[in-house]
């Protein structure tokens, strides 16, 4: 089956999709930005995104990986626009803190944890641990090879360790 006979047996439900997967796209973006106001434009534009391009979801596995790749290119499209280059934040004392939060304390500590890592990171460490994607398809979507995927995650993970120890966290 081509990619269009394919196309034309998954209809995306907009509504569905924003649904299921606005917490997961807004945690996404926070990973980046580390803040609320840019990350809400962030999931935005991705579920802008979708409407325009719906026609080109195959599934819905598809269309949860589209929208993590989209959400996390936006982010990385804003974070080096000359905007947000070009501009100062609040004073730290000032802007309060916006931080996407769980159910689950702990995952709370945890995920604020992931947000501090570099990029290269976090992403992988979130995929794998809050989205339940294997290594393989973490790689397709972030178009890196499976074992630089593997590489990212042990060193993530040992970041992550050094962080969380120095605060303490006993999850």
């Amino acid at each position: 089956m081509n990619r269009k006979e394919s196309n034309q047996s998954y209809a995306v439900d907009l509504d569905k999709a924003v649904d299921v997967y606005s917490d997961m796209v807004l945690r996404v973006a926070i990973t980046y930005t580390k803040n609320m106001t840019d990350a809400q434009d962030i999931y935005q534009e991705t579920f802008l995104r979708l409407v325009k391009y719906k026609d080109t979801i195959l599934s819905e596995a598809h269309l949860k990986a589209w929208l993590i790749r989209v959400a996390t290119n936006c982010a990385k499209t804003f974070l080096t626009s000359s905007w947000n280059k070009n501009t100062e934040g609040l004073d730290e004392n000032i802007a309060e803190k916006e931080v996407f939060y769980f159910n689950d304390e702990s995952d709370n500590s945890l995920y604020e944890a992931i947000v501090e890592l570099p990029e290269k990171y976090k992403v992988p460490l979130y995929m794998f641990y809050y989205e339940g994607y294997p290594i393989n398809q973490i790689a397709e979507i972030l178009d890196k090879n499976e074992n630089s995927v593997k590489t990212l995650l042990k060193r993530g993970r040992e970041k992550l360790k050094n962080v969380l120890s120095k605060e303490g966290y006993n999850g």
